[in-house]
């Protein structure tokens, strides 16, 4: 297998005129001897090409391991006399620039796989796992090597940028990032977010046509320094959050108008799901299926007898339900819900305790293993397990009313991120929950007591339309109307965007966003933290321009 390993070794070599000799294995190393074969090379000054032999000398470079063992390869480099009179230079070496670099002790193939492991776990971790791979270096190698890999790394320039902050020290330093929005990838970081900053840098790239940034003014401001001429555009989800805001401050100043409002709601039982039958968890699984089935039976029961309060016949209904019509024919014969015929049972242990257990619930006790307790006392046997699907089952009756009456429940008062999604609707940035009708109830009660909340849930549901939709002339329409409105909130919300009117209208016209730049800067947070926030910002700006 060695000697296919160094054939294939052989081929590679003979691509820059070199020929294998041989390969022994020292120290636990292949050492591949290979001679050169170049019997004339172009001077690297003047490109006259000479056949005079001035001299040899060896170089040393490390290779990617082979069969688990570390290579090094002994290559035989010729040095040619110039001969061109007029070149300054006499002597020159021939060219092995596609192999290594001049004064490197490592191949473009090691360089490269040490560079790979460092844009992906930094110096120390790189270190390691290089080691387990058979390449030991120093983590400051590996770093010099990334380092090294920048410098010589050419990225074409920008067109459409993207800008966004981010946290070096949450509350105290800041960076900025810079996303190249067609390449989709970032092409710088600085510490940072002041204006001055971010307008050098965008003095040294003349070329940007297009900006896309967040609300942020120090970035507008940067913009209008350095680049007068580029356009602005504003996020489009910073847009709706910059809303979400306004409106939520408007929530919190009705604080007492938003509880008046949830004492008006009454919260029914079917709209509470489980909520609304706390001990319907404390039945078996028989018992819960058999009621699931009886919710299921009296549902149909329902949709039959609406169907032939609307004149349908037996057959009719019994063909849209796909039932069969004998079951058509009993629900309507009966003339109310036909329950199924009790299992008889004979007598249990816990029969004569019974009348107390129920004395005991109406007594306000809900504790199955006090009534255990107590019924133990008074001559019962049985388990506690027993006592608990009794009680459930006297609480949560099938088809029967509860044996103590349950109070009526109002809506609790929801917080102001809630009462938006329920006032606006968007779900995305309100919590996640499903439609409900008590939600609905909450948001007309609030609408009637205080009408400007009325005016904004109109005002806010059409915005979130027309960036849907992309509408700009309504948006004019909008925001006159938006000036106009009762709510300071919103009138200081119209006012920021008409301070920001070029950017807000381009975010409707085109199609970039700061979404990219969003997403890097999760990438950016990751090796951040992957790096225990103790590195270098340079390291991190490297292993972020990196990773493209």
């Amino acid at each position: 297998m060695e000697v296919g390993a160094v054939g294939i070794v052989d081929r590679v070599l003979a691509q820059v005129g070199k020929r294998v000799e041989g390969c022994i294995e020292r120290s636990g190393k292949l050492l591949v001897q290979a001679h050169s074969v170049v019997r004339a090379a172009p001077c690297p000054s003047c490109r006259c090409w000479s056949r005079s032999l001035h001299g040899c000398y060896w170089r040393h470079l490390a290779e990617r391991p082979i069969l688990d063992k570390p290579l090094v390869l002994h290559v035989e480099t010729r040095r040619f006399k110039c001969l061109n009179s007029d070149c300054p230079r006499r002597t020159f070496s021939e060219d092995l620039y596609a192999l290594a670099g001049r004064h490197q002790r490592r191949t473009r193939s090691h360089a490269k796989a040490l560079v790979a492991l460092a844009r992906a776990l930094g110096g120390e971790a790189a270190a390691r796992l290089a080691a387990e791979l058979g390449m030991a270096v120093s983590p400051d190698t590996i770093l010099s090597q990334l380092r090294h890999s920048a410098h010589i790394r050419g990225v074409p320039e920008p067109r459409v940028v993207g800008i966004d902050d981010w946290a070096i020290s949450r509350g105290h330093r800041y960076g900025t990032i810079i996303v190249d929005l067609e390449r989709r990838a970032p092409i710088d970081v600085l510490e940072g977010r002041e204006a001055t900053g971010v307008a050098d840098w965008l003095r040294a790239h003349p070329s940007i046509k297009i900006v896309a940034r967040d609300r942020a003014g120090a970035y507008s401001e940067a913009v209008e320094t350095a680049l007068p001429a580029a356009q602005q555009v504003s996020d489009r989800w910073h847009l709706l959050a910059n809303l979400r805001d306004h409106v939520e401050r408007m929530l919190q100043r009705l604080g007492p108008q938003m509880r008046q409002a949830a004492q008006q709601v009454v919260v029914d039982e079917a709209t509470l799901g489980q909520q609304g039958r706390p001990w319907r968890s404390g039945l078996l699984a028989w018992q819960r299926l058999s009621d699931d089935r009886r919710a299921l039976r009296l549902a149909l029961y329902e949709k039959v007898m609406a169907l032939h309060a609307h004149g349908g016949s037996m057959k009719g209904i019994a063909r849209e339900l796909g039932v069969n019509h004998r079951t058509v024919r009993n629900f309507i014969v009966s003339g109310t819900f036909p329950e199924r015929a009790r299992r008889a049972r004979g007598p249990t242990p816990l029969d004569p305790h019974r009348p107390y257990i129920e004395q005991r619930i109406a007594q306000g006790c809900r504790s199955p293993r006090q009534i255990w307790q107590e019924v133990r006392q008074r001559g019962y046997t049985g388990c506690q397990a027993t006592i608990k699907s009794c009680i459930a089952r006297l609480l949560s009756p099938q088809g029967r009313p509860t044996l103590i009456a349950i109070p009526v429940r109002t809506l609790p008062c929801p917080s102001a991120r809630r009462a938006f999604g329920w006032l606006v609707g968007w779900r995305k940035l309100a919590i996640q929950e499903p439609k409900n009708a008590n939600h609905e109830r909450f948001v007309l009660a609030l609408c009637d007591i205080e009408p400007e909340v009325a005016e904004v849930r109109s005002l806010s549901r059409e915005f979130l339309g027309l960036m849907h939709r992309r509408r700009p002339r309504e948006f004019d329409r909008w925001l006159n109307r938006l000036s106009r409105c009762n709510a300071p909130e919103m009138r200081s919300f119209a006012s920021s965007l008409q301070s920001d009117l070029d950017a807000v209208r381009a975010a409707f016209t085109m199609p970039w966003s700061n979404g990219q730049t969003e997403g890097h800067v999760n990438c950016l947070k990751f090796l951040k933290r992957q790096m225990y926030g103790r590195a270098s910002l340079e390291l991190l700006r490297l292993r972020v321009l990196g990773k493209n």
